[in-house]
């Protein structure tokens, strides 16, 4: 059974007669066994849209429009994050500090394109569409036991992951020498 739930058998079980004990436990079964299924999924990841307002709600732009996030990022060229456990969640595959700078790029593909994202199912994945005139730009999901969650391997085209890693991997490299306390 998944999440430590356990059937067990109750003293006053096993001193009932052999036929009443089988009978029992015809009954107890079934109602034991979904008490034990798997919880629901969560809210905010149980739809590829839910998903992505979640994302957009760990920095507070999910109630903004796309003119007023292009707005923002123009002058101040990024969000305060408010919510970092929910943002980390959001993401399949997110792997401590060298996946930041890789689920920000999928947050400002997102961000920048709200208003229009149009969410496509392809086979076991979807993909979510900032602007659906350049198709060649997208952000994966895969529906998992737990909800949507967004890819970052597949979300980010090969040479940007390879760069914003270098970068991450530059800076982490200039902090040690520095004698910076790192994670």
């Amino acid at each position: 059974m998944t999440h430590g739930c356990r059937l067990g058998i109750t003293e006053a079980m096993v001193r009932v007669p052999a036929h009443s004990f089988l009978a029992s436990l015809i009954v107890v079964t079934p109602l034991a066994l979904s008490a034990c299924a798997d919880a629901p999924r969560e809210m905010r990841f149980d739809t590829p849209e839910a998903t992505l307002e979640t994302l957009l709600g760990a920095f507070g732009v999910e109630d903004q429009t796309q003119e007023e996030v292009q707005r923002h990022l123009r002058s101040r060229g990024r969000f305060d994050l408010q919510d970092e456990e929910t943002y980390h969640a959001c993401f399949v595959d997110f792997d401590g500090p060298a996946s930041e700078a890789l689920a920000g790029y999928v947050f400002g593909t997102v961000a920048a394109g709200k208003d229009q994202l149009r969410i496509v199912h392809v086979g076991d994945k979807v993909h979510v569409y900032p602007d659906p005139e350049r198709r060649e730009r997208y952000v994966v999901m895969f529906n998992t036991d737990t909800g949507y969650r967004i890819s970052l391997r597949e979300s980010v085209p090969a040479e940007v992951r390879r760069a914003l890693l270098q970068e991450h991997e530059r800076i982490d490299n200039r902090n040690r020498r520095a004698g910076a306390v790192l994670e």
